[in-house]
């Protein structure tokens, strides 16, 4: 099997991968639905999971946020915002 990678406009995204989804397996294999793995979730379960667990973690305050903001954009991109 070849290989490519195409580009498509948003708003036409969701019919052509409905076409190519109905294009046997055997002729077309979708190999990457531009969705990185650690976000796709394949269960309730899962969803459940994930929920319970940014539950629990600590959230900031604004101040905090901001102060973290902050330290980014100095030590990572080397400017002051």
């Amino acid at each position: 099997m070849q290989t490519i990678t195409l580009k498509v406009e948003d708003s036409f995204y969701d019919a052509f991968m409905e076409l190519l989804k109905n294009i046997s397996k055997e002729k077309v294999e979708i190999v990457d639905e531009g969705y990185p793995p650690e976000v796709v979730v394949s269960s309730v379960e899962e969803v459940r999971r994930r929920v319970y667990e940014a539950e629990q973690s600590r959230s900031l305050t604004e101040e905090e946020y901001q102060q973290e903001m902050d330290k980014f954009f100095e030590n990572e991109l080397g400017i002051s915002r």
